[in-house]
């Protein structure tokens, strides 16, 4: 072997050790130094010189199927990589997910996921209902999802002193609580009950300062001020 073989041979290792490197870093903690475009750029030497993922997989210690994931940045429209370029996304599953999207339709949901209008499991939800068939437009899937996530409702119980109209209760209480937010309202002899959204809550909290009373007093003070 010449000497410039053995200083190309030198030089390959060494970049494979680098690859190894920067790959080890980046799979064995939670925060990664390296955007996913990188990686993905890094894991392609590394294979290309070791023949194939399982194999740089088991030199690092990592499951294959766990290194596949950094790749799939590749397979990623132009844009939404420029996105995990620059870190505005940095979620392996959300690549997982978005590259199982066609192209046209990945740049609407990650902006979405990026000005975080939806979160990962929003996004598990959208892609679910294109595989299962369903043909709408990605902005409908979007909406879909969005008004379907789960309502936060807080209960708020009291009790009623002497025999005053229900409806007279509930004018009290909106004085101080937009309508809409109280999402149900009903009084069983001296007991009532409502129910507010987390828009309802934060209403109900910021009267309580206003009133300079805790939380937890705060409805005798509405009912009595």
């Amino acid at each position: 072997m010449t000497r410039t073989q053995n200083t190309i041979r030198t030089l390959k290792n060494e970049q494979l050790e680098q690859a190894l490197a920067i790959l080890i870093s980046c799979t064995r903690r939670k925060t990664r130094p390296l955007s996913l475009t990188e990686i993905a750029k890094w894991l392609d030497i590394a294979v290309g010189k070791m023949g194939s993922i399982r194999a740089v997989a088991d030199r690092i210690g990592v499951s294959a199927k766990m290194l596949t994931q950094f790749s799939h940045v590749k397979k990623l429209s132009q844009d939404v990589q420029t996105l995990f370029e620059k870190r505005k996304l940095d979620s392996v599953d959300a690549t997982t997910q978005l590259a199982m999207l066609p192209e046209h339709e990945q740049k609407v949901v990650a902006n979405a996921l990026a000005s975080q209008a939806i979160d990962t499991i929003d996004l598990r939800a959208v892609v679910e209902l294109r595989r299962t068939g369903d043909s709408r437009s990605i902005t409908v899937l979007l909406q879909k999802v969005s008004a379907s996530k789960t309502q936060k409702e807080y209960v708020a119980e009291f009790v009623i002193r002497g025999n005053p109209n229900p409806a007279d209760i509930r004018k009290q209480f909106t004085r101080y609580i937009p309508a809409s937010e109280i999402l149900s309202f009903q009084v069983k002899g001296a007991l009532g009950q409502m129910v507010l959204s987390a828009k309802g809550k934060s209403a109900l909290t910021n009267t309580a300062k206003k009133l300079r009373t805790p939380l937890k007093h705060v409805i005798p003070a509405i009912l009595d001020y």
